[in-house]
């Protein structure tokens, strides 16, 4: 049993320090951002705790958690990971806690050890970490949530364990599979198990614990519940994008300064909000979002630009300022275009397999550096072989200006072709500025409804 200090939970050791803070180094540095909203009650937590989150990035949902929070649970993860030596002794250091899955073979292997540490950790005034779907999620929604954080959580508070709470946590990734995105951590209201157990306790009369099923089951559906307002959970990514950028708008216009950076913790969490709404009012919302957006994409702004701009003139003349920039790098975007068509093409080839989310990050960056190197490569080549050495530094300074230019091309020739159609579609007497004012309202009345 380890000491504890004067508030009941256990006094860190040096290396206990030096990972937390070497936990918290590594996450700074992998992610832009990191925002962390803690309800006013898990705040004031300084008890044993079971911490529960949805598990969207793998290790990196632990690895995050580990930076972010106040006290540094041992995280529950399945057994198997122990049977590389190296990764087992950094599992061992961080204190975290084997878990057979019938899944992975090895016959009917029992977790009785698993449920006495973790019972043992919490005792200690500890807290326990568990991702309680047990698989890693692909999509933007929480899989069945299992019953083992509630058994956990009945099986310490039946050995004696007082003061425990259970903490949903809810980890809202912008792409994470990208390196340097951001990362919002959505910290919800505890659950007081102790409370749970004596409402159970005086309406059976009978002792509770982690055999009693219907004990079980029910936290178990309390802590389904407060997960699920924590954590992303859309019906798919389009939901996802729609109602997140709804919330955007909407948070935008409650600020003073449109155009400033808006708060992204309270814009996931308002998104999982409208996520929790009945089907009717999400496709309400949704179909708001996708015609402002449609109107975005036609005029080429960001919903904070396009609010920076309208009333003060500048609209027009940033789409003319598109028109002209499409003339001038025409020329550019003409040789880029032959330079680059074949690596192009091979990463649209890619782009177009079914691979998850996570496999695609990583196979199309890879796939396009690889295309347009050995393109780039041939063309640098080339040149060397046409006026010697300065040749390939020519081609060096040159072929990213071409892809650059066809780059700029596309997208003002996009701008305009949507804008066009926008404007024939709708065959209003309203100028552009109105119509884009009216979708963008639409969309905050529909939040607000």
């Amino acid at each position: 049993m380890s000491d504890v200090d004067d508030g009941g939970a256990p006094r860190r050791s040096r290396g206990d320090v030096l990972i937390d803070r070497l936990a918290a180094f590594l996450v700074r540095s992998l992610y832009r951002e990191v925002d962390v909203h803690m309800s006013p009650a898990a705040a004031v937590v300084n008890g044993p705790a079971v911490v529960v989150s949805n598990h969207f990035g793998g290790v990196a949902d632990a690895l995050v958690l580990f930076g972010v929070l106040p006290r540094r649970p041992g995280v529950v993860a399945r057994d198997k990971i122990w049977a590389n030596r190296f990764i087992g002794a950094v599992l061992d250091a961080l204190g975290a806690i084997p878990v057979h899955k019938r899944s992975d073979g090895g016959g009917g292997a029992s977790n009785d050890a698993m449920f006495a540490s973790c019972h043992q950790a919490l005792l200690d005034g500890g807290d326990v970490l568990i991702f309680p779907e047990g698989v890693t999620r692909n999509e933007p929604s929480m899989a069945p949530v299992k019953t083992g954080a509630a058994r956990i959580a009945l099986g310490a508070s039946a050995a004696g364990c007082a003061g425990l709470v259970i903490v949903p946590v809810g980890i809202h990734y912008e792409n994470k599979a990208a390196l340097r995105s951001r990362v919002f951590v959505n910290v919800g209201d505890p659950i007081d198990v102790d409370a749970f157990v004596n409402e159970r306790a005086g309406e059976s009369g009978a002792p509770v614990n982690s055999d009693d099923h219907v004990a079980v089951n029910d936290l178990n559906d309390h802590i389904t519940t407060a997960l699920r307002r924590a954590a992303p959970d859309y019906d798919d990514w389009t939901e996802e994008h729609l109602l997140t950028h709804a919330a955007e708008v909407t948070v935008r216009s409650l600020g003073d300064e449109p155009r400033a950076r808006i708060d992204r913790g309270l814009r996931d969490r308002l998104a999982n909000t409208l996520a929790d709404r009945p089907a009717d009012e999400r496709t309400a919302i949704c179909e708001a979002t996708a015609r402002y957006r449609d109107d975005l994409d036609a005029i080429g702004y960001t919903d904070g630009e396009l609010v920076g701009r309208i009333g003060t003139g500048r609209l027009a003349t940033g789409l003319f300022l598109h028109l002209v920039l499409g003339i001038i790098v025409l020329p550019f975007a003409l040789v880029g275009a032959i330079i680059n068509v074949i690596p192009f093409l091979i990463v649209r080839l890619v782009g177009s397999r079914s691979f998850s989310p996570s496999l695609m990050a990583t196979v199309k960056p890879l796939a396009a550096a690889g295309a347009f190197g050995l393109m780039w490569a041939v063309v640098m080549w080339l040149a060397w072989r046409a006026i010697g050495w300065p040749g390939p530094l020519i081609a060096l300074v040159l072929l990213p200006v071409y892809l650059a230019a066809v780059i700029a091309f596309v997208d003002r020739v996009t701008v305009m072709r949507r804008l066009f159609r926008r404007r024939r579609a709708r065959r209003s007497g309203d100028t552009l500025a109105d119509d884009v004012i009216e979708a963008r309202q639409a969309v905050i009345e529909a939040v607000a409804a």
